[in-house]
Parts: C-alpha cells; sequence; structure tokens
C-alpha cells in the first residue's frame, strides 16, 4: 500500500479512535488498518500509537506526525482535484455535529442545493445537543451555540444569536402575563439541560451592561431542544430561546413573548473545528456554505466571518 494511504489510515484511527471503528469508516477489514499502521510505524522506525483493547493513544511522536501527515493529505488531494471542474472538486466523507433544532429546521432542508454542488462529497450530519469529542467521535467540525472554553479546538465566530422569553397563551392564562421581573415569582420555568440530573433552573435577562440571573421554580426539566419547545407549546412553563427557532410559532400566536423591553442576553455561535495548519478544503467550503444559511434565515445578528480571511487563513 502506498505511503498516502498509510498516511489516510492512521489519520482516521487518529479520528475514530480504534481500530474498529477506522476500518469500518474507511470500509476496510480491521486487520488491513493493524497491519498498515505497523508497517508505517517500522517504516518510520518510532511507535505512533500505544494499543489497548478499546482505543488506541497517540504517543508523542504520533501527536507530532499527524499534523504532518494531515497537511500532506490535504496537499495531496487538493493537488488531484485542481484539474477538475470546479463542482466536482470535493470528494470524500465530511462528519459534521449540529444542534438539533438547527439541522431539522435549516441545514437539512438546504443540503439538497450543496449536495447537488458537490455531488462526490458525502456527509454524515450528527444532529445533537450533546457535547462531541471531535477526535474520539471522528467528527471534522461542529457548530455549538454557547461559550467556548475548549482550547484544543479551532473557533470561528459566526456572530451573535438573539433569544427570547415565552410561553404559550393557555400558560399565560392561567398563570397571568408578567410585566416586569418581580412578577416571575409566581411562574414556573421549563429547565433545560444537556445532562440530567439538571442544575438549579434559572432565567437570565439584559439590563444595559447587568446581566441578571433569577432562580426560578420548576417541574419539568428536558435534556433536548426539541422537548424543550414542545414543553412550551404545551403549556409546561416559560422558555428562552433561539429568537429565529420560534419566529414562525410567535407569528401564528402557537407562544408569545413575555418581557420584550428585558431580553435575554444573545449568545454566540461557533464553527470548531480540531487544530491543523490548513483548514481541509472541504471543512472549509461547508463552512461557508452553512454561514449562508444562517444568515439567510436570520440567525446570527451579525456575522464577523469574512470569507477572504477563511481563504487566507486556511
Amino acid at each position: 500500500m502506498d505511503r498516502i494511504r498509510q498516511m489516510q489510515i492512521f489519520i482516521q484511527v487518529m479520528e475514530s479512535g480504534n481500530f474498529t471503528r477506522a476500518a469500518e469508516t474507511l470500509a476496510i477489514p480491521r486487520s488491513t488498518v493493524s497491519t498498515e499502521i505497523q508497517a508505517l510505524e517500522d517504516r518510520l522506525q518510532t511507535q505512533l500509537l500505544f494499543r489497548s483493547t478499546r482505543k488506541v493513544v497517540p504517543t508523542q511522536d504520533g501527536r507530532r506526525f499527524l499534523e504532518t501527515a494531515q497537511n500532506i493529505v490535504d496537499a495531496v488531494t487538493t493537488s488531484e482535484q485542481m484539474f477538475l471542474p470546479g463542482n466536482l472538486c470535493l470528494s470524500g466523507r465530511l462528519r459534521v455535529d449540529i444542534p438539533s433544532r438547527i439541522a431539522r429546521r435549516l441545514v437539512l432542508p438546504a443540503l439538497s442545493d450543496f449536495i447537488t454542488q458537490h455531488p462526490y462529497l458525502t456527509i454524515d450530519i450528527s444532529a445533537s445537543d450533546r457535547k462531541v469529542d471531535l477526535v474520539a467521535d471522528g467528527v471534522d467540525c461542529v457548530l455549538r451555540l454557547g461559550v467556548l472554553l475548549d482550547s484544543d479546538l479551532v473557533c470561528r465566530p459566526l456572530g451573535e444569536v438573539e433569544f427570547v422569553t415565552c410561553a404559550s397563551p393557555a400558560y399565560l392564562a392561567r398563570h397571568g402575563l408578567p410585566k416586569k421581573l418581580d412578577d416571575l415569582d409566581s411562574h414556573l420555568l421549563i429547565n433545560y439541560s444537556p445532562r440530567l440530573p439538571a442544575s438549579t433552573a434559572t432565567l437570565e435577562f439584559q439590563q444595559g451592561e447587568h446581566l441578571i440571573e433569577i432562580k426560578m421554580r420548576s417541574a419539568i426539566t428536558v435534556d433536548g431542544a426539541e422537548a424543550y419547545v414542545a414543553a412550551a407549546l404545551s403549556g409546561l412553563g416559560l422558555i428562552q430561546v433561539p429568537a429565529y427557532d420560534v419566529r414562525h410559532l410567535l407569528e401564528r400566536g402557537d407562544l408569545k413573548e413575555i418581557l420584550p423591553d428585558t431580553p435575554p442576553p444573545s449568545i454566540p455561535l461557533s464553527f470548531l473545528f480540531t487544530k491543523r495548519r490548513n483548514l481541509s478544503p472541504k471543512v472549509r467550503v461547508f463552512l461557508l456554505w452553512l454561514e449562508s444559511v444562517l444568515e439567510r434565515h436570520g440567525v446570527i445578528s451579525q456575522s464577523p466571518t469574512q470569507r477572504e480571511s477563511i481563504d487566507k487563513s486556511a
């Protein structure tokens, strides 16, 4: 097997976390993965991976070799595709993780256009609201809402997402319409937490430069965005949710915004991928397409990401 293919297998093992998942992704026997990794280590005369029955962990040399291998494979792929017609340049598999509501309501309905433009690209989309480990789960990139603290990933800020506080008309008919923050003492909050059991239920509001956090009573906690909105529609309490996500429900009257003069703080939306010298062409193209979809639907109020700067830094 050629040297580039060995590098591709090594990269896939690193991304998948073990030989079995790497073999499944590459559609080759597990024994081939093991044999080629051993051949690569023999050729380089160093151990790249610590092996166990459940996972593999890179050695110090393995971590150093990974970035070099990624850059070489990307360069070869780009060189081989540079003379193909523009829409046929991208190929291979792209693995993406996107919050469930954004995936279902915005990305998946628009995805056919992207696939038409890049027919040789296969896309795996995980529509989840859980934290994904890009390396262990073999994911190329993720879209995440919220403040990010993971220094092991490259973050592309896409903009700020505006939030609203709302409830169903049926709930407000029973509990009354709050007109000021003090009125929230008599109300219930639908608590949201990606992990259960949840922490204290709170609502956040922005007053000038001050962030106000109010502890709330809650009768129900959910761990998914779909259930969160469904619970509000069922009249179970108040929610704070991205404005774009419930705009159609507010316009139809299925939900009603409350305390519009004291909105929740906006939250950053970011595109994340693993550190490497060059941004993969397929990830870069998907990022630009995704940003255009988010802007078209008014998801982000502003977008600091400039296409020219992405191309220069990638």
